[in-house]
């Protein structure tokens, strides 16, 4: 029986790229955004990569490019020099014991993980996985200049290069009365020519939301993202059943249980199913334990 291939070296280090235009959030304008890159070296000569990052860094949420380097440099690395880099799920579940959360960092390490083996096979990781269910994706594209021209210049492009008609509008930042205008005159410009969703990323409180909601809801709005604080579930509940479009989930999904938690309490319409804030493809498909 030949014997597996061994992880030899794990490298990090980061990258600063500047965005596109201005990325404005409820919590952080970005001009720039850093990626935490791992390669894994194995010894059969093959190299996975993986790559983390988080939108408006701590500002955002416990984790940054930076803490993800130093948990993969100081404490993953070691248990990955021990293990088989074909048994993903055995190597992830011992990093799962030896770290708690950082599941960012996890996740960029099993994406390494999962390219290594995809290479070693000649097979892409959905293959690896079981093949893709559809060919074609409807991806939106996200409004976050905070300029209503400019925005609205940018989803026009979008449609007349035929690449976007669902759009996400990035509010929060901004008195309500301002925000909802904004959101107003995007949807009257696209029209019906293309879905436009809100993300508020947790800015207002329950009482500014259920009044935001309806206004969004008369204007066209086809969907609000985590409008309230996520450990508001409660809150999150009442605004689901009273609102005729849809509420989601983001920010407080951090895993199955934390999805558990919203759907038992009917605290969500549609949840954001992120593979980096599940800490990987593993844990954002496993069920509740």
């Amino acid at each position: 029986m030949a014997e597996h291939p061994r992880i030899e070296r794990v490298e990090t280090f980061l990258v600063d790229l500047p965005t596109i235009r201005p990325h404005r959030l409820s919590m952080t304008t970005m001009s720039g955004q850093t990626l935490m890159l791992v390669r894994i070296h194995t010894s059969d000569g093959i190299v996975g990569l993986g790559e983390g990052t988080t939108i408006g860094g701590l500002a955002y949420g416990a984790e940054s490019p930076e803490s993800m380097k130093l948990a993969i440099d100081t404490y993953f690395t070691p248990h990955l020099l021990k293990g088989n880099p074909n048994r993903i799920g055995a190597l992830m579940a011992t990093i799962g014991k030896a770290a708690r959360n950082n599941h960012f960092a996890k996740c960029a390490v099993e994406t390494a993980l999962f390219d290594a083996l995809g290479k070693r096979r000649g097979l892409s990781v959905a293959e690896l996985m079981g093949g893709r269910v559809r060919d074609r994706l409807p991806v939106a594209w996200t409004l976050a200049s905070g300029d209503t021209a400019r925005d609205i210049a940018e989803a026009e492009e979008m449609l007349s290069r035929r690449r976007h008609n669902i759009f996400k509008l990035k509010i929060g930042r901004n008195e309500v009365g301002a925000d909802i205008a904004h959101v107003a005159a995007i949807k009257r410009a696209v029209g019906d020519r293309a879905s436009v969703r809100v993300d508020v990323n947790q800015a207002w409180s329950e009482t500014t939301a259920a009044k935001a909601i309806a206004e969004l809801e008369a204007v066209g709005v086809d969907l609000v993202e985590q409008p309230i604080a996520q450990t508001n579930r409660r809150g999150m509940a009442r605004l689901a059943s009273n609102a005729i479009m849809p509420v989601m989930a983001d920010e407080a999904l951090n895993g199955p249980e934390s999805a558990f938690d919203y759907a038992s309490t009917a605290a969500a319409d549609v949840f954001a199913v992120k593979i980096a804030p599940s800490g990987g493809l593993f844990a954002a498909s496993r069920s509740p334990r």
